[in-house]
């Protein structure tokens, strides 16, 4: 894994936090194609970098909020086909949750909650929404 020049990092960093405050003010289009933007200025290959994970979940979760679970489901699909997730890696695990979750597919949300809660021993909701533990309770 190498390191992303800080330059790069901040650039791309401005776009998701841009992307971000786009879609809560409710600019989804203009969001999802800045953030496709970002994620795609990132050299190849795109996985292979320290914040990689980092720029992966900002992307799924934006996509996400706006509705595009397939887009979602698509990003962190390749993320885990990646094979840069360890298996002491809880947050990727959480996200994809979050997705199915949002998207009503309880089953596969429940499944991937319990593997998240395994891995971090349930430190995965501390912070989060009480819906998800709740899920799997």
């Amino acid at each position: 894994m190498q390191d992303l020049d800080v330059e790069t990092r901040d650039r791309i960093d401005a776009m998701f936090f841009e992307a971000r405050a786009l879609l809560d003010h409710g600019e989804k289009s203009q969001a999802l194609l800045l953030a496709a933007q970002a994620w795609d200025s990132l050299l190849e290959p795109r996985f292979d970098w320290d914040v990689s994970q980092s720029y992966v979940h900002m992307l799924a979760k934006l996509r996400r909020d706006a509705g595009d679970f397939e887009g979602a489901l698509e990003i962190m699909r390749a993320l885990f086909e990646s094979g840069t997730v360890e298996p002491y890696q809880d947050r990727p695990h959480f996200v994809l949750d979050t997705v199915y979750y949002e998207m009503g597919d309880l089953d596969q949300a429940r499944l991937h909650f319990v593997e998240a809660n395994r891995i971090s021993r349930g430190r995965c909701f501390q912070g989060e929404p009480a819906k998800h533990k709740q899920l799997i309770q």
